[in-house]
């Protein structure tokens, strides 16, 4: 018989549930940083804005660095 040991990884979070989203107050899941400060979204946000091509091209150029935590709901 044979057992089976999982290596578990634990994820390290740079977000922390005191970060709220710059739109709606919940959680923020992405922090872009950008030319003129940070921004900080939600996962609903994130993927709202960057559905609309207008936003997605903004936002593509504003950004200098992002964090996205997204996969935290995947947990």
């Amino acid at each position: 018989m044979f057992t089976m040991i999982k290596d578990e990884v634990k994820q390290e979070w740079l977000l922390s549930p005191n970060d709220r989203c710059d739109r709606c107050n919940a959680e923020a899941l992405v922090k872009v940083t950008g030319i003129s400060g940070d921004l900080l979204f939600c996962g609903h946000h994130y993927n709202k804005i960057m559905a609309i091509p207008d936003g997605y091209n903004s936002m593509m150029s504003f950004i200098i660095s992002i964090i996205d935590e997204r996969e935290k709901l995947e947990v």
